[in-house]
């Protein structure tokens, strides 16, 4: 492990994989704590957990929150599925000499974590879904994700749709890099993590190849149902959610079948930058009992 020379970023660091590849991820919180694995939200990266430090050292938490595959400062991956996620987290928790931990994921990444609860369900002891994305086969999905989202998944399913793809990518990133602020405003997110969430924005879109994979794994079966998973399950989200449907938590609670559901009012897509103490509270709760 190497850590890195950012001042603002305490323990920033990566191993390398089986296969030569470079894993990045980033620790806040709780040294000795108990460890949560975030998987960070779309279009975004490792960063975008950074204000849940202070929450997660009140709570006796230690957050580590990877890059995806050719995500941030992760290496890319080929051809990669939800169960490969799977096994680079088992990597990443093999080398740091995690037994057990809790697994969180906001928006897309609550897609990733349910890959890695099912998968690695002898080592999570708890699920978190923060706003998070359902199966691409369910019924529904397609036509009521977001306009965004579903014009880049249409995208991503061919050669000459992944090249333009990857040019709004390109703007995204080098607007969020440039005008930080004005792409805040624009995403629809502000407040003390605006700032944060454009810098996350602009460090995950700097390998556009690798969020057109995000998009790619998004738009086809998971090679498993959320009815499979056999964790204990706290399912988060929003009423005034205008990127994910709030319609969406009530399925997956449903089809989960040892989980809870909280509907936050008023809350948007970015619940969780308002509700860190709440739902990292609920964390420690369960795997403190």
């Amino acid at each position: 492990m190497v850590q890195s020379s950012k001042n603002d970023l305490p323990r920033d660091l990566h191993i390398k994989l089986t296969d030569g590849r470079k894993l990045a991820y980033l620790e806040v919180g709780a040294v000795e704590g108990y460890p949560v694995l975030s998987n960070h939200g779309g279009l975004s990266c490792r960063l975008d957990v950074i204000p849940s430090g202070a929450y997660a050292l009140g709570h006796g938490l230690r957050i580590i929150s990877p890059d995806r595959p050719g995500i941030g400062q992760s290496d890319r991956k080929d051809g990669r599925t939800m169960q490969d996620w799977a096994d680079d987290v088992r990597e990443l928790v093999d080398q740091l000499g995690i037994d057990q931990f809790a697994v969180m994921g906001w928006s897309l990444g609550g897609c990733f974590a349910q890959s890695v609860a099912r998968y690695l369900a002898d080592r999570v002891s708890a699920l978190v879904l923060i706003a998070s994305g359902i199966p691409r086969d369910w019924n529904g999905m397609r036509e009521h994700i977001d306009r965004m989202d579903r014009i880049f998944m249409k995208m991503s399913e061919s050669a000459v749709g992944q090249v333009a793809e990857r040019s709004i990518f390109h703007l995204m990133g080098t607007m969020a890099h440039l005008m930080p602020k004005a792409f805040a405003r624009s995403a629809g997110f502000n407040g003390i993590s605006a700032s944060l969430l454009s810098t996350a924005i602009a460090e995950g879109l700097s390998d556009t190849k690798g969020v057109v994979a995000d998009y790619q794994i998004l738009n086809i079966p998971w090679g498993f149902d959320p009815s499979q998973i056999a964790v204990p399950t706290q399912i988060w989200q929003g009423d005034a959610d205008e990127l994910v449907p709030p319609d969406w938590a009530p399925r997956l609670h449903e089809a989960i079948p040892d989980s809870t559901f909280t509907l936050v009012p008023d809350a948007t897509h970015f619940l969780w930058y308002d509700h860190w103490d709440e739902i990292l509270g609920q964390i420690a709760d369960t795997v403190h009992q």
